[in-house]
Formats: structure tokens, C-alpha cells, sequence
């Protein structure tokens, strides 16, 4: 299989903008198409020629395996540091629902949060699973039949828009899986057009950044996670779904344009190794938090200690997770050897 460096890059760039996300905020301008971004990158990756029933195996292994395993890894370490073994199985239960929180997040006040053991990134690992079910059943017959795909995309924008007046956030994400399979869709056609392939005008890239800009100024308040298309409501999602393929777009021709030098490689190297970061790296914030808050006071960081600060802990979250995966994957190699012998 044809092997895209700059959609690791694109990927490095969106998981590094997650964890600053976390760590200190961002402007909703570089945030509101990161989550999109791992969609329409998976869509452009694929590959025909598995069953279905393969390629649900194939995701499984890949998205619930490692959910559920750092899942427990973290329910472990928080017991250990002095969770109750009720608040332990109230997270356990959390993990089980695989949701930030249970209701919609702009008619409750009062909401029942669910993830609670540094695991609020990992929402994106169940529902990466669900959306895939929905864009593997679909996929081969939207690039035979021009027809069947306008109809589809259809289906899937006008069910997402029912979803979103629901006043409960679904488990595992099932409310998000069909705009999931829009930007998966949308993946799979730009790569059958060779599209980033392609020497693009730059004009066209300025022209598309305007585009990006326009929309994301006129639908503010998007936070994919818990189903939050902006500010008009479900009428929010078609708006929603422009601005994260184009926002896509444009990390990847980013990605592209960085992909041949030595900080390309280091975001590719980070895009490649997202499941981990995704899993781990708020633990690891907050442990570089809970270290340092014993000799500053961070809340008083402004300015230039501000920036540093988070520059710090973003590195160390990063290098730590890495670190970790690391060390995961010397223990996979000798145990599959140790098995092989």
C-alpha cells in the first residue's frame, strides 16, 4: 500500500493541536477541524479488497483493543493514587458509556461527566469504531454509483441533524458516526482524485483558507466531541461538515509542505504513533501540573512564564506517552517471541 509521509505529518499536526488544546486552550480557528482531520485522513487511506466482517476485525483490534486495555491501565493508576473503589467503578461505568459527559452540553447545567480518570480523549477510539462500521458498509458502493453517493451523503447529513436535537449524548459516539462517515467519505474521493498529489495553484489554497476562515467566523462554538456543530443548532452540521474537509485540506497541504524537513519528521513520527498520545497524554499533563504546582504557582503564569510553561508540559506529555509506547511495544516484541520460540 502506497505510503502518504504527509498524512502522518497532518495527523502529527492535529494530535499536537489536541493535547495544546488541553493544555491551555486554543483559538476555535486551529481546533475546529483537528477531529475531522483524523476521519478524512482514515478515509484517504483506504484500501478495497477486505470483507466487511475484515474489516470490522481489523478495526477492532486496532481502536477497542487498546481502548479498553489503557482504559483499565488508568482505572488501575487511579485507584492506586486514592480513588474510592466507588468513584473507580463510576469511571469504570464511564468507560463502558465511552462519552465525555451524558447530556448535550448546551441545554444542562448540570451534567453528569463520565470520564474521569484522564481519559476524555478517548471518546474518539469508540467512535472511530462505530462511524467505521457505518463507512465500510457503504463505501465500496458510493465509488461505483455517482447516484447511490449523493444519496448517501444525503441520508447521513439529514440523520445527523435529527441526532443533534437529542437531549442525551449517545454511547460510544453513535450520534457522530454518520457525519464520521461524511468526512471518511470525503477522504476516500479525494484520494481516488490524487488530490494532494496534485501542484495546486496557490491562490487556490489562499481561496480555500478564506473559505475555511469565513465559515468557522459564522458558525462558531463547534466541539465535535460532545456533538456541538455551532451556533444554529442542527441547521449547524452542513456548516460543520464544509468547515472540517476543508480544514482537513489544508493540514494536510501543511503536512506537505513540511514533510521533507526535520520537524516534518518529527510530527510524522507523532501522527504515527496517535493512539497512545490519545489515550495517555492528560494523564501526562496533569502529572507535569501535579509536579510542578509544588514549587509555582501556576494560575499566576502570564505572559512569556505562560507560554513556557505549557510548552514544557506539552513536551514532557509527548515524550513521556512516547516513551511509554516505546517500552509497550520491547514488551509485545519479547512476549511474541517468547511465544514464537
Amino acid at each position: 500500500m502506497k505510503h502518504w509521509k504527509y498524512l502522518d505529518v497532518a495527523r502529527g499536526i492535529g494530535l499536537l493541536l489536541v493535547i495544546i488544546s488541553h493544555s491551555c486552550g486554543l483559538s476555535p480557528y486551529l481546533i475546529n477541524y483537528y477531529i475531522p482531520l483524523f476521519f478524512v485522513v482514515s478515509g484517504y487511506l483506504y484500501k478495497p479488497g477486505r470483507s466487511y466482517g475484515e474489516n470490522v476485525v481489523h478495526k477492532a483490534k486496532r481502536l477497542l483493543v487498546p481502548y479498553f486495555g489503557y482504559s483499565a491501565l488508568l482505572l488501575v493508576f487511579y485507584r492506586a493514587i486514592g480513588r474510592t473503589w466507588q468513584e473507580t467503578g463510576r469511571s469504570a461505568l464511564g468507560v463502558l458509556y465511552s462519552r465525555y459527559c451524558l447530556f448535550d452540553t448546551t441545554t444542562h447545567q448540570d451534567n453528569v461527566f463520565l470520564f474521569t480518570v484522564a481519559n476524555g480523549a478517548m471518546w474518539y477510539l469508540t467512535a472511530f469504531f462505530v462511524t467505521s462500521l457505518v463507512y465500510h458498509l457503504v463505501i465500496d458502493r458510493c465509488l461505483k454509483s455517482r447516484r447511490f453517493l449523493i444519496g448517501c451523503l444525503v441520508v447521513l447529513t439529514v440523520l445527523t441533524m435529527l441526532l443533534a436535537e437529542l437531549p442525551i449524548l449517545l454511547p460510544w459516539s453513535l450520534d457522530l458516526a454518520f457525519v464520521g462517515t461524511i468526512f471518511m467519505i470525503a477522504g476516500t474521493l479525494l484520494q481516488r482524485a490524487d488530490f494532494f498529489d496534485r501542484d495546486w495553484n496557490l491562490w487556490v489554497i489562499i481561496g480555500i483558507l478564506v473559505f475555511y476562515l469565513s465559515l468557522s467566523r459564522a458558525n462558531p462554538g463547534i466541539n465535535m466531541s460532545v456533538r456541538e456543530y455551532g451556533v444554529y443548532q442542527a441547521f449547524s452540521v452542513p456548516f460543520f461538515i464544509l468547515i472540517g474537509i476543508t480544514g482537513s485540506m489544508l493540514c494536510i497541504w501543511v503536512g506537505k509542505a513540511f514533510q521533507n524537513c526535520i520537524v516534518g519528521t518529527v510530527l510524522a513520527y507523532i501522527g504515527q504513533n496517535t493512539i497512545v498520545l490519545l489515550a495517555l497524554h492528560i494523564l501526562g499533563l496533569e502529572i507535569f501540573e501535579m509536579a510542578v504546582a509544588k514549587f509555582i504557582n501556576i494560575g499566576e503564569l502570564t505572559g512569556v512564564s505562560f507560554i513556557l510553561y505549557h510548552t514544557v508540559r506539552v513536551t514532557a506529555s509527548v515524550c513521556g506517552c512516547l516513551l511509554f509506547g516505546k517500552i509497550l511495544d520491547g514488551i509485545r516484541r519479547a512476549l511474541h517471541g517468547k511465544h514464537r520460540g
